[in-house]
């Protein structure tokens, strides 16, 4: 992409990083569902099998932990891709997200 995009396509450009960002919103969300379902998983495992709970517990645990394991692990891949993408979106709409405005507030605009 060009150093200086036009105006159309900056703007273009920021409602897309936009939109995206609300997704990965949306998607931290479930995230945190998947962390929690794990943790319930590992409970229910650990009270089926060695605390006296119902035989069926445990492997339900397991697989409760298993199954939330890789929903966690596939949550954390697309949301970490996701915001490197839209840091790559804004940087070519000219927003630079490490610099600092003067008075410390927020993300600088390059050559804006």
């Amino acid at each position: 992409m060009a150093d200086n995009p036009t105006a159309s396509k900056r703007e273009a450009l920021l409602t897309e990083a936009k939109l995206q960002t609300k997704a990965i919103q949306r998607l931290e969300v479930w995230k945190r569902l998947a962390y929690s379902l794990l943790a319930v998983g590992f409970l229910l495992g650990y009270w089926g099998f060695e605390n006296g709970g119902p035989e069926w517990w445990g492997p339900a645990g397991v697989a409760l932990a298993i199954l939330s394991a890789i929903a966690s692990f596939v949550l954390w891949t697309g949301t970490n891709n996701a915001k490197k993408n839209v840091k790559r979106i804004l940087a070519a709409a000219g927003v630079d997200l490490d610099e600092k405005k003067e008075d410390g507030e927020g993300p600088t605009e390059r050559d804006a």
